[in-house]
């Protein structure tokens, strides 16, 4: 009976431990920052550190390689085949082209292990390093720098407007409730930085066109309007309206909005991982069919995400936070 006793009392001490364990291990299962459970940060650059464990990385004979869902991917294919070479002869892998259908399972073909290299629309990409363990490495650019344009605020020089909070009250022309860079952009900064909101703190006003708004401002029918920098620059090279230098005050400028973000799976090694960037960083782009479907960009470029996606991250969260509190 003593023998039966103290076999029970060593079982339960057992069964005491494992499931001790157990809740250990789930209390230290930490969420970091906007990263789905199961993926680490330790860094701190708000993507999927690799796997601790070496065992857990993939190392396909063949890289699964991808762009954006698009309406003939047959095209593309044959526009990426030259990178796709040279991604090969840089890390002796073989690659082949996979054709999505939708951003919503390209992410979930990157989580899964079964896409390795790929690029993001701008949009896409905050989902994909957040649910998908997606790590940006480079973006097409210019002379080191991405082409992109910025979401400006602008006045006339003559307005007394002098900063976003003199806004108060006034009308800013927007584009349309459509426009990202028209509309939802500025409307999710302007709560965000300065807690401003729609129909309490400014009058909206539609006014169809970028071009619109900026014709409106000059010709004194807005306070003010919220334009895509290209816009601007293009009007003022087609001698639509007059230098902006002589009449036109920005009293807000955001970051470049940034373009698609090419990059890997967490779950591949970093040696080989670095050697995709690498792959990026030195492929010929200027003598490639790249060049011809993107004339604007020369290269491909190093890219931060934590830096260099974060007005899209805070449009995001501006977004949210205006619709909460308009109940749309």
């Amino acid at each position: 009976m003593r023998k039966h006793l103290c076999f029970v009392l060593v079982l339960l001490l057992c069964m005491t431990a494992v499931f001790a364990q157990g809740a250990q291990e789930k209390s230290e299962e930490v969420k970091y920052g906007e990263l789905d459970l199961g993926y680490v940060d330790k860094d701190g650059d708000m993507v999927a550190d690799h796997p601790e464990d070496p065992s857990e990385y993939l190392d396909p004979e063949t890289l699964i390689f991808a762009y954006t869902p698009v309406e003939d991917p047959a095209v593309y294919e044959d526009v990426f085949q030259e990178f796709m070479e040279h991604l090969s002869k840089m890390t002796g892998k073989k690659v082949k082209w996979f054709a999505v259908d939708s951003y919503a399972t390209q992410v979930e073909a990157m989580r899964a292990g079964r896409l390795h290299v790929s690029g993001f629309a701008a949009g896409s990409v905050q989902d994909a390093v957040n649910h998908g363990g997606f790590v940006p490495l480079a973006a097409m650019g210019y002379q080191g720098s991405m082409v992109g344009y910025t979401m400006q605020i602008i006045v006339r020089k003559d307005s007394g407007l002098k900063a976003i909070s003199d806004l108060n009250g006034k009308t800013i022309a927007f584009v349309s409730e459509s426009s990202n860079s028209g509309y939802s952009a500025p409307r999710a900064l302007l709560y965000q930085l300065f807690g401003m909101l729609p129909e309490k703190n400014y009058i909206v006003a539609f006014s169809g066109k970028h071009d619109n708004s900026i014709l409106g401002v000059y010709n004194g029918d807005y306070d003010a309007g919220a334009i895509a920098s290209t816009v601007l620059t293009r009007m003022v090279n087609g001698d639509r309206v007059p230098d902006a230098s002589q009449w036109c005050d920005v009293l807000y400028e955001s970051q470049v909005f940034p373009v698609t973000a090419w990059g890997v799976t967490n779950r591949l090694s970093p040696e080989l991982t670095e050697k995709i960037k690498e792959a990026f960083l030195s492929f010929d782009f200027v003598n490639s069919k790249l060049h011809e479907s993107w004339p604007e960009d020369d290269s491909f470029i190093a890219i931060d995400y934590a830096k260099d996606y974060e007005v899209l991250r805070v449009i995001r969260d501006g977004s949210a936070a205006v619709a909460e509190i308009l109940g749309e």
